[in-house]
């Protein structure tokens, strides 16, 4: 669909796509090579191209070496197959490593107001190497828009039931973040969910973030955030207020299995 959707203005849009690596027979990189180029190959098919601009490695794989991903990564760059690569939930260390290699284009981390681990090592990294910073959960799966509420209830083919940050405690704990951002909301005639993007945009140069939505509503309330322009000075006021404010609880990496909240949510989506 978003193939069919895209194809008459391919030459308009940055595409960008993920592969995961699983367990390989022989993980080399001649073996590494053929399995990216065929997760390469196939979504290029579905998404009626035949080259993807950015291509990210979704998550880091033990069994193969990252350093060998980056050389296979340059290869595809070299052969005009992808303009260019990405990695996803990584260290720091990580990507100075892979970007040693093959220049990273962007790196795709967790990041928000409440999420803001990245600052210390990750966006400094990115900085100084020129990477671009695609934070993920922007809004910390809806929190910040102020419409997730201590009564909400989850059901089990939704992720956000395993977050724990949305606990009732944490939601209850987190008002006076919300607060802070419903007044500036105010002032600017915005939403929470655009001041909150609003508030990263003006952070750092190199972001791109990439809220979820699920409806034309949401799509179109996250798109004004490039509308909400912070001054300097409303910048620091806001920045100062929220260093202030304590956070309560944490997204976690609920979607994999390699945590106790992935293996439950898996087991009960596979129900």
């Amino acid at each position: 669909m978003a193939g069919k959707a895209i194809e008459p203005f391919r030459k308009k849009v940055v595409l960008a796509t993920k592969f995961h690596i699983g367990e390989l027979s022989k993980p080399d990189e001649t073996n590494l090579y053929r399995e990216v180029r065929r997760h390469l190959e196939d979504s290029m098919s579905r998404l009626r191209t035949d080259y993807i601009d950015l291509y990210y490695l979704h998550r880091i794989s033990e069994a193969v070496r990252l350093e060998d991903v980056a050389t296979v990564m340059g290869r595809l760059i070299q052969e005009g197959l992808i303009r260019g690569w990405g990695l996803s939930q990584v260290s720091a260390d990580q990507i100075r490593a892979a970007h040693k290699i093959t220049p990273l284009s962007a790196v795709q981390n967790i990041y928000s107001m409440v999420e803001r681990d990245c600052e210390t090592e990750i966006f400094p990294v990115c900085l100084e190497k020129g990477i671009g910073v695609v934070p993920f959960s922007p809004i910390a799966s809806g929190f910040l828009s102020g419409k997730v509420t201590p009564q909400d209830q989850f059901g089990f083919d939704d992720v956000r039931k395993f977050v724990p940050q949305l606990s009732k405690e944490n939601i209850e704990a987190n008002q006076p973040i919300l607060d802070l951002l419903h007044r500036f909301a105010v002032e600017k005639h915005a939403t929470n969910a655009q001041i909150s993007l609003a508030w990263m945009l003006h952070k750092y140069p190199n972001v791109v973030p990439i809220p979820g939505s699920k409806n034309q509503e949401r799509i179109l309330e996250n798109l004004g955030a490039w509308n909400v322009t912070l001054s300097d000075d409303e910048f620091r006021q806001l920045q100062s207020a929220l260093d202030e404010c304590k956070v309560h609880g944490h997204r976690g990496c609920v979607e994999t299995e390699q945590t106790s909240f992935g293996k439950q949510w898996s087991e009960e989506t596979d129900k």
